[in-house]
């Protein structure tokens, strides 16, 4: 069994994302505290959108694959 070969751009792109990620999961019960105080449904929202935010990216990346075939 093989492994993928990635180029370096690919990897690091993916490792910026990774971080990016980690930060904002990091700093969402600030976010959800200060939207929060506000309109709870914000914070709830804030949320789901963030939960969202993965699969979003995954369903981008899969047509831009598909669309570079």
């Amino acid at each position: 069994m093989s492994s993928p070969d990635y180029d370096r751009g690919t990897l690091i792109i993916a490792g910026l994302i990774f971080i990016g990620f980690a930060l904002l999961l990091y700093f969402l019960p600030a976010i959800m505290t200060a939207i929060g105080g506000d309109n709870p449904w914000a914070a709830g929202a804030a949320v789901g959108f963030v939960l969202v935010l993965p699969f979003l990216g995954l369903w981008l990346r899969g047509r831009a694959r598909r669309r570079n075939r």
